[in-house]
């Protein structure tokens, strides 16, 4: 497509309030409406059962990728058994699930994953097969030490030309900031968190 080299600017999705992840999932499916591809990898989440997991390996697969690179979710096997994974149906019974970043502690296993994660991201982004790639928390994995600055500014140096790119998380670095052409940073100034509501299904995941 002639648009296509119109592509290749960088987002960032920042701050500690809900809706980095979201917007990033928005502009995915804004994108495949027009025909481009899209990857998305995301580190430090392994939940299989989240909604944005589901809808792509079940509805818009042909245009779209996704893969976790975080530890197995410790909840996973409780979700699954639940009626209406597999089909891509709606399921609305309730399990409560947290925040990945809540439940597991920084170790080697979850290193590995990040490691793996962001070798792929590499490999793609500078491939130019994929329109839009978003690493998903990859800001996440910088402040844990998993993955280093200076190789995801060398990455976003390095990537396609015409590849659009996002990154998402916490915290995200000045040097990020910088570089990006988007640059959105999310307040949390209310959540239901702070009123005892659990992380509901089709929302938070």
């Amino acid at each position: 497509m002639e648009d296509k080299a119109n592509l290749g600017l960088i987002h960032l999705y920042t701050g500690n309030g809900k809706g980095k992840t979201t917007a990033s999932l928005g502009l995915a499916l804004r994108a495949i409406g027009h025909g481009y591809k899209v990857y998305i990898i995301q580190f430090l989440k392994g939940g299989g059962y989240t909604g944005e997991v589901i809808s792509v390996k079940s509805l818009v697969r042909d245009l779209m990728s996704i893969d976790q690179f975080g530890k197995d979710c410790v909840k996973e096997q409780q979700q699954l058994k639940l009626p209406g994974f597999g089909n891509g149906s709606m399921v609305r019974n309730h399990q409560y699930c947290g925040e990945c970043r809540y439940c597991f502690s920084i170790d080697e296993a979850e290193k590995a994953h990040a490691r793996k994660g962001f070798k792929l991201a590499k490999k793609l982004s500078s491939s130019g097969e994929y329109d839009l790639i978003i690493l998903d928390e990859i800001c996440g994995a910088i402040s844990q030490d998993l993955v280093k600055l200076n190789e995801v500014l060398n990455l976003v140096e390095d990537k396609h030309e015409h590849t659009e790119l996002v990154l998402t998380g916490r915290s995200a670095p000045e040097e990020l900031k910088k570089i990006a052409h988007y640059v959105s940073e999310i307040n949390n100034i209310k959540h239901p968190f702070q009123q005892g509501i659990e992380a509901r299904k089709g929302v938070e995941y």
